[in-house]
């Protein structure tokens, strides 16, 4: 009898390992926000593991080079990807999340630069530079591009468009705030980070939202479960709690300004 139930448990075990769900989640670096390299995997990683994991669902992220993200997932080789803002493209292919996060796009500038402006027509005599293919700047940045009331020199990298405000052949770059100050910290000298400052004017705030294919028919029942995810964490204060702990994490407190991570951020 005793030997019996013993094997009633084991296979009661086996069946809920196997019975669990796991969704798999493509993405690519792009710290603070999302990288192999940092706890959990950063902080939208891990907001995005932990509301599905108040749903009983294990996440997978599969990190690729960022041009195959969009390709792996609109083919429906995975579940999903992250973290995205709504364009009207997009759109067409997924069904997006509700946010997971929201970012601030400023403009940043040299210290040695007067950057003061109320709209973009104040902008007309400096250069920008931004990567070609980006809209993470949000609408109104981009029908100013378009209308050519603002000058912007695209180019293939964030990288390239900081390296080329340092060497003075531009006067501005947008970037998401925190991923500005990350990527100078990580890939330039002491020396141009401490030239670097931004303007408090926020050009657009960006929702970053999980994304899954229309093609794919769970990709519905999937987002609902996630949403509710997000509004769990909310509701029970672990969302905050899991931003002000990588507010503390080193990769924020050698980066962003102090008085940028003195309190977590509240949709």
């Amino acid at each position: 009898m005793k030997k019996s139930v013993t094997l009633l448990l084991a296979a009661f075990f086996c069946f809920s390992l196997q019975g669990k769900e796991v969704v798999r989640l493509a993405a690519g670096e792009w710290p603070p926000y999302i990288s192999e390299k940092l706890d959990y995997y950063g902080i939208i990683s891990h907001l995005t593991t932990e509301a599905f994991a108040t749903q009983g669902i294990e996440t997978k992220i599969e990190f690729y080079p960022w041009q195959r993200v969009l390709q792996v997932s609109k083919n429906a080789e995975v579940d999903g990807a992250f973290a995205y803002v709504h364009t009207p493209e997009r759109d067409e292919t997924y069904l997006f999340s509700e946010p997971i996060y929201q970012g601030k796009y400023v403009l940043f500038h040299l210290k040695s630069t007067k950057l003061q402006w109320k709209d973009y027509k104040d902008l007309k005599d400096i250069r920008i530079a931004a990567p070609r293919g980006f809209g993470g700047m949000g609408p109104d940045f981009l029908a100013a591009e378009e209308k050519k009331v603002i000058t912007v020199d695209r180019v293939t990298t964030v990288e390239q468009t900081f390296n080329m405000l340092f060497l003075g052949r531009v006067q501005a770059v947008p970037s998401d705030l925190e991923v500005g100050y990350v990527l100078v910290r990580q890939n330039f000298d002491q020396k141009d980070f401490d030239r670097l400052t931004h303007n408090e004017k926020v050009i657009h705030l960006a929702k970053y939202c999980l994304i899954m294919p229309k093609k794919s028919k769970k990709s519905a029942a999937l987002i609902k479960k996630f949403n509710l995810g997000i509004e769990a964490l909310k509701k029970s204060g672990r969302y905050n709690q899991i931003v002000k702990d990588f507010y503390s994490k080193k990769v924020y407190r050698e980066s962003l300004p102090p008085n940028y991570t003195s309190s977590a951020q509240v949709f």
